[in-house]
């Protein structure tokens, strides 16, 4: 019996969390580290090294790297292979879940950090061929949908046209612990809509800061700049000189960003979260439910595409991976990568650590990317 085999042997009859961050989505969203710095985004929004004002440019380039790109409503060129990677990866659950025998859970939680839309767009795709399995986002509502917490612990069945059976039905649930930008808060409720006013404010306050002064922030060049430039290429002084130099020619501008920002229902990734009550409720609800799920007995946890920057999920995982119930899967990406979060984790002696650091290919290194994930869980060591 091969390795991935064996995985799904192990995870069998379980109940099986995953947690995945940004790298998931990296073929279209770039993930959160500043390469010449050697830093992560998170490192500098936190660091006390910014101003206030310095930092709300921060904040515009965040959004514009990063945020204004999840509202991902359709597949063309751009996105087209990672949606088929979210795809497979769901259909692969489904698979996992049908093939459960009728007294194991049917029941798959995916707790993620990600605000874009790529699962919702999956589980259309998959709900299209897969009728008798229920895609949970945790809202309710027809018109007006709301999204509650409360939602995550429906159970679904089936009985047939006769009602002569009832069956569980397998169910995958999708909880967005960062928020969505599909999200708005109204009054004390946070409402699902693919049609966000809010968002598209930030947008258009975005496009109005004139960045053409300053080629550091262009358009053609800020991604570049901070995702693929070589390491050592700029210091954070010349980041801090860039910044003053567009503060200079567009304070008004950025702060009347800043302000459509605050309105997004979005965590930030700082310390310092959250601008709305109702919205940091509702990320220390997510944090329970992530908690209660990795304290329950025969729990499986799968870690893909997440650094743990997020320091309150670091320390409810460093606590849960002590329970001698819970089997702990990291995938990461490579070998770096995992060096990265076992130094976070600290407590690393009760985890397997996926690929394997031996594994290679014609004599390359196997990366931990969405075709290993998914070549996991279809029980095949290929890349389909």
């Amino acid at each position: 019996m091969d390795s991935h085999s064996r995985f799904l042997d192990e995870i069998s009859g379980k109940s099986i969390n995953f947690l995945i961050g940004s790298g998931a989505s990296a073929g279209v969203i770039p993930t959160l580290w500043i390469k010449p710095l050697n830093k992560s985004f998170e490192d500098l929004l936190t660091s006390s090294y910014y101003t206030e004002d310095q930092r709300d440019v921060l904040y515009f380039i965040w959004f514009n790297i990063w945020i204004r790109k999840t509202l991902i409503l359709e597949e063309d060129d751009s996105n087209r292979e990672v949606i088929k990677d979210y795809t497979k990866f769901i259909s692969n659950l489904v698979a996992v879940l049908n093939n459960e025998g009728f007294d194991k859970p049917k029941r798959i939680n995916i707790f993620t950090t990600n605000y874009d839309t790529f699962f919702e767009l999956s589980f259309d795709k998959i709900a299209q061929r897969n009728r008798l399995t229920y895609f949970n986002d945790g809202s309710r509502g027809f018109l007006n949908k709301y999204i509650s917490s409360d939602n995550y612990y429906i159970n679904a069945s089936h009985s047939g046209m006769s009602d002569s059976f009832q069956r569980n039905i397998p169910t995958i649930n999708l909880l967005k612990m960062h928020g969505s930008v599909t999200w708005i808060k109204k009054e004390e409720n946070i409402s699902v809509s693919l049609n966000n006013e809010v968002f598209e404010e930030v947008i258009k306050k975005a496009d109005e800061i004139d960045t053409s002064k300053v080629p550091f922030f262009s358009e053609d060049t800020i991604i570049e700049n901070f995702s693929t430039k070589d390491k050592d290429s700029y210091s954070e002084d010349d980041l801090k000189k860039h910044i003053d130099d567009l503060i200079s020619t567009e304070e008004t501008k950025i702060k009347a960003f800043k302000a459509a920002y605050n309105k997004l229902s979005v965590v930030n990734p700082t310390k310092v979260k959250f601008n709305e009550t109702v919205f940091e409720q509702h990320y220390y609800q997510m944090l329970r439910l992530l908690s209660h799920e990795l304290e329950r007995k025969n729990s499986i946890l799968i870690v893909f595409g997440f650094s743990f920057a997020d320091e309150h999920i670091l320390e409810i995982v460093r606590r849960s991976i002590v329970n001698p119930h819970l089997k702990t899967y990291i995938i990461g990406y490579d070998e770096a990568a995992k060096k990265q979060i076992k130094d976070r984790l600290e407590v690393i002696t009760s985890i397997d650590f996926l690929p394997n650091g031996g594994n290679k290919i014609d004599g390359y290194e196997v990366l931990g990317n969405f075709n290993f994930l998914n070549s996991l869980l279809n029980g095949r060591g290929d890349k389909t």
